[in-house]
Formats: structure tokens, sequence, C-alpha cells
């Protein structure tokens, strides 16, 4: 952190937490609008985020908000019901290409929300989320996904070509979260090569994450943004056809209406922006493909997961779920997420007690929450999966453990179970072994 980090912490604070008559704090907005665009790129990482946490206490402002990083704020904070805006992480959200079901963006009940956050969620958790998503997990089908998975991951070890595994779209780790995720979720044929290569074109090629955030996204596509919303709606048909959401019956009071199409396209902005990125941030964390975080003064960075992983019982899959969920605390997949201020308050920051008034937007840093030394003790910065409290602690799926607000993550079980069994199978590759049994989470 440099003497400029210090002045911008200044600004930024100066911008949040400013009275009406602080003609000062109005001066400087372009200029504290400029440092949240240039901060929010770098907010998104857990090395920045601790060093500020370091140099300005649990509370410090960044990226045009108040982070609250104390262990029993942010898991109040993932508890209590959320006043939401257009963000994800700090980046923002492009409103235009959004439905106006985007749950990300949605404020609950309890939190100034008219009742449409209840409405869709109920939707994507009865028509998406259903038994039958359990079924696919452990049918023949998901099994010759991961089958094959391992297979190619065995073939490229061998040819020492392992990096190839994780970079393709067409190949490896890439093509079957594609197969593997619209197959479980919307029961969508993984044969189905029109329908894979569609999706495949605009998740990967095409960076459907980035269409849907602002400024990025009008750099990115300026020249083929038609191109961009082609492929989007065409995804949302292929959603819209699909076994899950086909089967829906429109007009339900409870989905405040929501039709076939209004779903499909609220789970083309999910599966965008979290159903496809976070899967595949958080199995490249556990493969051993993106390392851990090098966090000032501490270790952490020299731990190489996958040597602890070639030592876990791969037939006891608790071990293999905490195994994850260590590697997630360490680095999570998705660091951080919001609340808008419901009313003022004060928070203490660098030593000193500062006003906030409502409106304010608070993040929650659920990776430091997972750092809190308070809470984990010495070896905090260390790999422990067999740590206290690891599973009921874990916050890596907007949640506290299992208990949430309504906002964990709807696709938690479909994830932990896929990256279980490809933990599993491809670490059996790693051993030389070729007996495996999946989908029993």
């Amino acid at each position: 952190m440099t003497f400029t980090e210090d002045i911008a912490h200044k600004l930024q604070l100066l911008n949040l937490n400013h009275a009406w008559y602080n003609i000062f704090a109005y001066l400087l907005k372009p200029i504290t609008a400029f440092i949240t665009l240039y901060q929010s790129k770098p907010a998104n990482t857990a090395v920045y985020l601790h060093q500020k946490r370091i140099r300005y206490g649990k509370n410090f402002a960044c990226a045009g908000g108040l982070w609250m990083s104390d262990f029993e704020e942010v898991k109040k904070n993932l508890l209590e019901p959320q006043a939401r805006a257009y963000k994800l992480a700090p980046s923002q959200l492009r409103k235009e290409v959004l439905p106006k079901s985007f749950l990300l963006s949605l404020s609950q009940a309890g939190a100034g929300g008219n009742g449409d956050w209840e409405a869709y969620r109920a939707a994507v958790n009865e028509v998406i989320f259903d038994d039958s998503v359990k079924e696919r997990w452990g049918d023949s089908t998901a099994r010759k996904l991961i089958d094959d998975l391992a297979e190619e991951y065995k073939t490229l070890n061998m040819d020492d070509k392992l990096d190839i595994f994780f970079e393709p779209n067409d190949s490896g780790l890439n093509m079957f979260l594609a197969k593997y995720l619209h197959y479980v979720i919307f029961g969508i044929d993984p044969s189905n090569e029109e329908a894979i290569k569609a999706i495949v074109k605009f998740h990967y090629e095409l960076k459907s994450a980035a269409y849907h955030i602002n400024v990025i996204s009008q750099i990115l596509f300026r020249k083929n943004e038609s191109e961009v919303e082609q492929a989007l709606s065409k995804v949302a048909k292929i959603y819209e056809d699909s076994p899950t959401i086909s089967k829906m019956n429109e007009n339900e009071e409870r989905y405040k209406n929501m039709t076939k199409k209004e779903l499909s396209l609220l789970m083309v902005s999910i599966m965008s922006l979290a159903g496809m990125v976070g899967p595949q941030t958080l199995a490249t964390i556990v493969l051993g493909n993106r390392g851990l975080p090098e966090y000032e003064g501490k270790k952490t960075g020299s731990i190489k997961v996958e040597n602890i992983w070639d030592t876990i019982d791969l037939n006891d899959r608790d071990e293999v779920l905490k195994y994850m969920l260590e590697c997630g605390r360490l680095r999570h997949p998705v660091s951080n997420t919001h609340k808008i201020a419901q009313e003022p308050f004060t928070a203490e920051v660098n030593g000193k007690n500062v006003k906030f008034p409502k409106g304010t937007l608070i993040y929650i840093p659920m990776q430091l929450a997972s750092l809190d030394e308070s809470v984990y003790g010495a070896d905090t910065f260390e790999f422990n999966h067999n740590r206290e409290n690891l599973c009921p602690f874990s916050t890596i799926f907007h949640s506290f453990g299992n208990e949430t607000n309504g906002r964990i993550c709807p696709g938690k079980a479909v994830a932990e179970t896929m990256i279980v069994d490809v933990l599993i199978a491809l670490g059996k590759v790693r051993r030389g072994l070729t007996d495996q049994a999946y989908g029993a989470m």
C-alpha cells in the first residue's frame, strides 16, 4: 500500500460519509468516481483486500463502498435480508441488458424489496433445481462425462500436456463444465452438438460474463454487440426448450406470472455471471491450476494444494468435500458481495468512528471473513482441511455454511457434488487407480 492509496482511501471516505453541506465532497466526485473504477478490478483479489485490512483495519473504503470484514459482521450481513444494486462484486452491471428478474440485483422483502426477489427465486428453486437435478447428477450420462474427463486428464498427464486440459474451450475442463452443468441443471443432452456449440460460443468465446459488465462490455463488444445479442437469444431459446424449463407451468401467481421465456432469460444471466464462472474458478483452484494467494507476510502462496489432494482419502466423500472447502477458504471463487444500507450507521474506520448515511454501498468480503485470525487461529493462512468449524463457517456459496437469508447459491449442491466427483475421478487417475463411485453427495 502506498501514499497514493492513502489519499484514495481518504477521498473515498469523504465521498461516502459527507454531509449535504460539504462542498468538497461534491467537487471531488469526478475524482472519486475514477478511483472507484480503477479499484474495481484489484478489489476482486484477496491479496489486495487483505492489504487494505492490514493498513486500515477491518472496515475500510474502497471501490465506491465501505468494506466491513469483521467475521461476525459478514455473518450478520449474509443472514439478514439484503437490499441490492446493479453490482457484481465491485463491478457495475449493465442494467439495460439484464432481465427485470435478475436476482443478484433485486432487494429482498425485508430490505425494501417488493416481493419480486422472493417470487423469481422460488421459480429458480422449484423449477430449475428440483429433484430431477439429483437424479441426473448420479445417472449414467453424468458418469460418462466424468469418465471421459478422467481419460482426457490421464492422456494429457502422460503426454506432459496438462496445461491443455485447462485452456481450450472445445475440450478439457471447460468443455466438461459446459456439458455437465447444462445437462444436470437443464437436462440438455451433452451429445446435442448444435446446442453445446451455441452454449460454448456464447459463454466462452464471446465472454458472456463480460457482456453484462459496464464499461468493459462497451470496450470489448463495440464492434460485435449484435453478434453477442444473437448468441444470447439463441442460448435463451435452448434453455427455454430444455426439459427443465419446458415443463414449467406459466403464469403461476407465486412466481408473479413468470413465463418460460422470462425464466430462460434469467437463467442466461445467472449462468453468465455465476453459474459458469464460479464452478470453473473453484475447479481450477482445487485441481492445482490456480495457485493460492501470496498474502502479505504469509506463506500461503507456497502451498501446492495438489500435493495435499494426492494424500486425502478419495473413498471418503466428506474428506474430499473438506479439502474443496479449505481450498475455497484460502481462495474464494467469489470474494465478495454487497448490500445497500437501509438506515444511517456508524462504523470504526482506521481507529475512528465514522458516520455513514442510508444508501451507503456496503461490501461483504466473504474472503476476508475466511481469513479472520480471531476465528481460525494461528494456522489461518495454512492448509488444514480438518480444522474445526470449516464446514459450518464456510462462506464460499454466499451463505454461512448451510445457514442463509435465502440468497445461498442455488447450485451449491450441484457444484459440490460435481467437484467432489471430479476430485475423486482425477485423483484416482493421479494415483493410477480406476475404481470410481459418483453422485453420492
